[in-house]
Formats: C-alpha cells, structure tokens, sequence
C-alpha cells in the first residue's frame, strides 16, 4: 500500500509546479470529449442533477469526490435520480433502493426507525450510509433527498469506511436561483397519513443566499396489530457565497418518531422445520407497551474556497446525534405446540433499552483539476475526523419473563407487560469513547486525448476505543490501524462505449466486543470489478454489465454460547455478474431494468465449521427488476403518467441463527407495483394526483426471513406546485 502512495504522489509532482499555468489543447477531429484548459468553477467539484435526464443520471461523485462522468468512472456505481423516486411514490429510500439488482433488505425494518436503511450489497450487510459524503446513521426523509449514489463493492480510498459490499451516498437537495416548492398530501391503507412541506427561494436581489426550508408529518398503521409510528420531521439547507470563489452551505435535519415496534408472525415448528403459514397474518407478539421513542438530529456546514482557477480547498463539519428509549420485543421463531391440548404459544423476551450516540465528523480536502499538455490530473489530499461525544446503551429486564402468547385466541390483557419500573434486572450498561483518523491520497490520470483514465488511491485509517463497562466495572482500551489501496482504469473503445477494470480495499473498525470484552478487529475486504458501459443511441439506452470478485473478513455473526453476543466468522466470499439498463427510445417512454447474479458463501470459518458453503441469509441467487413509465405529454390524455413496476427475489436462506434445514428457506416471490398520476394546472398552480399501489396481485410472500408481504393496498396523493 505504500507504494501506493509513493505513485499517487509521484503523479500529483508532475502537476503540482503547473498550480497558476495550464496550456491550452489544440482541438482535433475525435469522438471522444476533449477537455480545455478553461478554468475550473467550483461546480466541477460538485453533482448535480443538471446533467440527468430523467432516471439517467449523466455523473456521480461518491466514487472520487470528483464530479466524474459514469460512462468514464472506473468504479460500478448506480444512481437514483429524484424523478426516479418521485414517480415509484417511494415512502422511503428503501423502496427505492429495492431497484438496484444486487441490494436487498435485511429485514430488520421496524417502525420506530432504529436502525435507518441499513440492507445487503452484493450479499454483504452494510451499516453505514454516507449523507453527502458524511459517515451517517438512521432514517434520511425523501423529502429532503434529491439522488442516492450506490457505490458497489469495498472503496475505503474514496467513500472512508466502508463494508466490503458496498455502500449509499445520499445527496441532499438544496436550494435553486428561483423561488419553487410544493405541498403534499398522502393517504393509504391502515389509515396512513403524511403531509410535507418544501420551500425554495433566493433572499437577496443577487441571490448569493438561498434557502431551502421543508417539513413533513406522517402516522403510519400497520397490518399488524398494534404496530405503527408517528414521525415529525424539520429540516433545509442554506447556500451563501460571500464572494465569487467562496460558498458556504448549511444542511440540517432533527426528527422525532413515536411508535410501536411490529414482531411479523413469523413461525416454524420443530418438527417439520417449515413455515407455519396459518398464524393470523396480522398476529403481533409485541402489543401496545411495545413502544418506542426516538430523537434524531443531524447538521452538517460547508466551505469550498477557490484558491486558483484550478484548485479548491474544502472544509466542514458534520454532526449526528441519536437517543432513544424502547421496549423491544424478542423471543424464539420456534412455535411451541402443547402436546395435550394442541395449543399454540410463542416466548417473549421484553427488553428495556436506552441508547445515546452523539457524534461528530470534520473534514478537509484539496482538490485540484490541472490539465497540461494532452494530460488531465485531478488530485484529492484529504483528512477525516470521527469522534463520539456520547455513545452509551443500559439494557434491562424483567426477573422473569412474562408468559408465552396463544397465537389464536390472544387478547389485548395478555399482552400487558408491566410498568418500565418492574425492569429491574440490568444486564448490559456501557458507555463508549472512541475516534477515528482518516488520510486520502488519490490521483485521476486521463489521457490519450481522454480516451484512458486511471485512478489510484491510498487511505490510512487510525481507530481507536475505550469502553466502559459499568455492570461487570470493567474497561479496555485498544487502538487499530489499517492502509488500503484502489485502482481503476476506463477506455473508450468507441464514443459512447467503455471498458473498465478496478480493484479495490477496505476497512470498517467495529464498536462491539466479544463475551471476554475484547474489540473486534476491522471488517476488511477486497475485491476485483470489469465489464462495459454503454450510452448508446444519442443516450438514449444506457447501462453496464460488471463482474465482480470480492472476499469479506471478520464479519460478526451471533455468538452460539453467549446470546447477545458476537464472534467474527472467518472468510466470506460473492462472486457474480450485474446487469443494469437505463432506456428512453421515445420521450415519453422511460425503463430501468437491473438483474444480478450472486454466488455468496462462506469459505473459512474456524469458529463454527458448519457455515463453510452456505450463504448469507435473505441473500437471492438471482434477482431482478423492472420499472417502466409512459407519460402523455399531448392530446387527450396529456398530463396523465403510467407506472409499472416488477421484483423478482429468487429462494434465500432463512434465519442465519437456526440450523441450516435445507427446508427451512425462504422461497422465492414476484412482486408488482403501479403508480398513476395526472398533472394539470389549477387555479394558477401545478397540480398532480396520484395513486401509488402496492403489491398488485395481492401476493403472500416473505420478505425477508423475519418479515411478510404488505398486502395489497394503495396510497392517494395530491401534490401542488409552486
């Protein structure tokens, strides 16, 4: 790794000299984009969606911190463009993200939002989302999202710590020139209601101050009894540039959500090893003092100051804190059958839990794009900051544990669990300090008339902890290091068509401790990607299809003889191919098709031999999607847009934590969704109605191995323009 460096710097050498020079390139007959000497304007260093047409985005800027073109970013990266997630009605980014061939959910989703979108990349399970280049955590509201970027496989050089599988980057909106908005309102099934707000709009003449400002309250039902949530949600950004070369940016968020926390009836009896798949579908081991509050506040400020026409200098600072109190509700997926009078009864384990996690995050990075000659080098020196202010969690429970539950005849008092007083046994009180220290090198080389690109990086990342554990009056600390390197290479082999291959590493320190206290080492990955992009036909058919290689060390699984505990498994493995397909034959037409292959399975594991082979669970071999919209923009029927969407998720493994009974798995489903809208103008405004439907067919299938199918059901809007 540090000849990785030693090339990254030995790059930059030959443009540092050349900071306040560039000489101009001689404009020949080639199909491939040539790049003047102009001078570069702090939007170069940025993405926007001025670029997209429709769901094609024309560039992403997670994979280098550079706004790169995808057809030349040597790095297999989707993206959602806000169009994209406004026409599919998604409730949350999750419903999105279930577009992208090789992501899946992890079927942890609750109600109350704990743990925000976390999900399965590539057969990997990712905790960490970045929020505009951010180390993040919890729920991001759509209202205030404009694209997700989805970076595949491990990239610690360019997105800081990640798991092997990949991670999100969510862009923020932020405010326009002119004066826009809308207000919404939705409506669906188990009496959900949503209302938002977004307003837009320069303060002064010159509109060097914008402001974007949004609010949004929503009450969800649930199809499980008792289950739902209530969530307020404020937030904006403000945009002020003082000079010309100067811009500041504020981004904020603080919400609140209130519910109860939904335990899915998903059952297995020992003796056939199968689903039970007469349980009431609306059957909830949790009841109504199942319940949860949960405080977020996120708030990050920028500043980008351009030293020469060819360099910018960055700095900021991202803050994120969370707190939260809840009744959690676990238990086995076991269904206990009494023998005599075949009654039907499932354990509950209540836990009390108080958890506090404040954080912060400062970053500051030199970026230069200097071009000379025929050679274009965009250089990025960066230094991250992670620090925990506050992070502590107290866990307590009953003496005993209230009795099992009759899955047919419970009724509401047998559910009562107690005043939180009565939780008197503590088994876990911690509190925890610990930081991490982050340096980038990395450095884009195109050349050949910008035919070539190469890409090298190198990160050295510090990591340290103190615990404190105040049950046992034990503490530890410890401290860990790694380096990683990425590279890539892209060719045009024609003007809209390219060629990449890109190897990269990462690293993601780990918080948690074994049963003896001790930390576990990094989550450490590396892996291989190639394959062609393509734009072709005037743009109007877009995609790529990458092969990838990767091998995933130290991930935690539950520890056997200690419940609620970890221990790290040995080697992991996903090898496969995506597929991903953007066309727009015609204007009104637009399709997104993605289908990924995934070969997952563990290939050392010393610590229980018997995962050796098997895969990861709710992780398909195949999975595909497909979303088509028609959009009538004359004649009779103008204003009215057409959407239909399928999923296909192939057989899975089922609950990672049981024996693997080849009958056990979750089996295979297709889901199809609709989305109808019809915009007109009234009374002087923009309006659109919509009706979004959710699964059409009504099928019964598993989501994942601890969660159901939604039932068939649909959500009203009406949204006006401004």
């Amino acid at each position: 790794m540090r000849f990785a460096a030693l090339l990254c710097l030995a790059q930059i050498a030959i443009a540092a000299p050349l900071l306040g020079q560039s000489a101009p390139i001689a404009p020949k007959p080639d199909p491939a984009p040539v790049v003047p000497a102009a001078p570069v304007v702090l939007e170069q260093f940025e993405v926007s969606a001025q670029g997209d047409d429709g769901y094609k985005a024309a560039n992403a800027i997670s994979g280098t911190r550079f706004n790169v073109p995808l057809l030349d970013l040597p790095r297999p990266i989707e993206v959602i463009t806000s169009e994209f997630i406004e026409d599919i009605g998604a409730r949350e980014i999750g419903d999105a993200l279930k577009y992208s061939g090789s992501l899946a959910d992890n079927g942890t989703a609750t109600p109350d939002d704990v743990t925000g979108n976390n999900f399965y990349n590539r057969g990997f399970q990712s905790f960490t989302t970045y929020r505009n280049g951010y180390r993040s955590f919890g729920v991001a509201d759509t209202l205030f999202i404009d694209r997700v970027e989805i970076i595949k496989g491990p990239s610690s050089t360019f997105s800081g710590t990640i798991e092997p599988g990949g991670t999100i980057n969510m862009i923020t909106r932020r405010p326009g020139p002119n004066r826009s908005g809308h207000v919404r309102l939705r409506y669906g099934a188990h009496d959900s209601v949503r209302t938002e707000l977004l307003y837009s709009t320069p303060i002064d003449a010159r509109k060097k101050l914008r402001v974007l400002l949004g609010a949004a309250y929503e009450n969800y039902g649930s199809q499980y009894d008792f289950a739902g949530r209530e969530r307020k949600v404020y937030g904006g950004n403000i945009q002020y540039e003082p000079a010309p070369r100067t811009r500041l940016s504020f981004d904020f968020q603080w919400q609140t959500t209130r519910g109860v926390q939904a335990v899915p009836p998903i059952y297995f009896a020992s003796t056939t090893s199968f689903y039970v798949r007469d349980v009431p579908r609306s059957f909830n081991r949790a009841g109504s003092e199942s319940a949860s509050s949960l405080v977020q506040s996120q708030f990050a400020a920028d500043l980008s100051q351009q030293l020469t026409p060819h360099w910018v200098f960055r700095t900021g600072a991202y803050f994120r804190g969370q707190h939260q109190g809840r009744n959690t509700m676990a238990g086995s997926q076991q269904l206990v059958v009494n023998a005599t009078t075949r009654a039907r009864t499932v354990a509950r384990i209540p836990t009390l839990q108080f958890t506090g996690n404040d954080n912060y995050i400062v970053q500051g990075s030199l970026l230069g794009d200097q071009t000379y000659g025929e050679v274009r080098h965009k250089v990025f020196l960066g230094f991250e900051y992670l620090g925990v202010v506050d992070q502590r969690s107290q866990q307590f429970r009953r003496p005993t544990n209230p009795p099992n539950l009759n899955v047919d005849t419970a009724g509401p008092a047998d559910y009562a669990l107690g005043a939180w007083s009565t939780y008197t046994t503590r088994f876990a009180d911690t509190v925890l300090d610990s930081g991490q220290r982050g340096y980038t090198l990395s450095n884009i080389v195109q050349l050949f008339r910008n035919r070539l690109l190469l890409m090298q990086g190198y990160r050295y990342g510090q990591f340290f902890q103190n615990n404190e554990n105040r049950l046992s009056r034990t503490s530890n600390s410890t401290s860990q290091s790694a380096d990683v390197g990425s590279y890539g290479a892209s060719y045009r082999l024609a003007p809209r068509l390219t060629f990449f291959v890109s190897y990269a590493e990462s690293f993601s320190p780990q918080t948690a401790t074994d049963f003896s206290g001790r930390l576990f080492a990094p989550v450490t990955g590396k892996g291989w990607d190639l394959g062609p992009k393509f734009d072709l036909i005037e743009g109007r058919l877009a995609g790529s299809i990458v092969a990838f290689d990767i091998e995933r060390s130290n991930a935690l699984q539950p520890d056997p003889d200690h419940p609620g505990f970890n221990i790290a498994s040995g080697l992991d493995r996903s090898q496969g191919v995506e597929f991903t397909l953007n066309a727009r034959l015609i204007r009104a037409w637009q399709v997104v098709f993605s289908y990924a292959n995934l070969n997952v399975k563990t290939i050392k594991d010393p610590t229980r031999p018997a995962n050796v082979g098997l895969s990861p669970p709710n992780v398909a071999r195949h999975q595909a999607n497909l979303w088509n919209r028609f959009s009538f923009s004359e004649g009779l029927l103008k204003g009215l847009g057409l959407g239909v969407g399928v999923i296909y998720v192939g057989e899975r493994r089922g609950n990672g934590n049981l024996v693997n009974i080849p009958a056990f798995r979750s089996p295979a489903y297709t889901k199809a969704d609709a989305n109808f809208t019809y915009a007109r103008r009234l009374f002087g405004r923009n309006t659109t109605f919509g009706l979004a439907l959710q699964n059409l067919t009504n099928a019964d299938y598993y989501a994942s191995f601890s969660s159901l199918s939604e039932p068939r059901s649909a959500t009203a809007s009406v949204t006006v323009r401004f």
